[in-house]
């Protein structure tokens, strides 16, 4: 019995260094990302850690309106993972986060495969570039 309770204090031990750890290395810790579409008129996005590792299709009915930005609204950027820090998933994948913008109504007409590569923009950015536009990407 003893040393069950010695393991799970080990654990919460090292559960609380890792956070102590982790707010040390991060002054700030964002959960949330943002991206506003200023266009006239409908766009999806897709995010990557990986530049050019599109392995899934935003318009997909399961999960298209997480995806889908109308014209002038702003929507909270998923990126397919529970996180609590955007700076910690950032660094631990080579430091960027892309963000790949298309037109709706080209993708819904001409499908993912066809489209896929012709971003209407693509976004390469840090953590600092994030901090810079405080946490909200704007389109165009």
């Amino acid at each position: 019995m003893k040393r069950i309770h010695s393991a799970y204090l080990s654990i919460i031990i090292a559960l609380l260094l890792n956070t102590i750890s982790c707010s040390k290395k991060f002054e700030d810790c964002n959960e949330s990302l943002y991206l506003k579409n200023n266009s006239q008129s409908s766009i999806y996005y897709a995010t990557t850690l990986k530049d050019g590792f599109l392995n899934y299709d935003p318009s997909n009915p399961t999960y298209a309106s997480d995806y889908k930005i109308g014209a002038s609204q702003t929507q909270k950027v998923r990126i397919g993972i529970t996180l609590s820090c955007w700076e910690q998933v950032i660094e631990s994948a080579d430091g960027y986060l892309y963000i790949y913008i298309y037109d709706a109504e080209t993708l819904e007409s001409e499908g993912w495969d066809n489209t896929k590569n012709k971003p209407l923009k693509k976004y390469n950015l840090t953590a600092k570039n994030l901090s810079q536009m405080k946490w909200t990407v704007v389109y165009p």
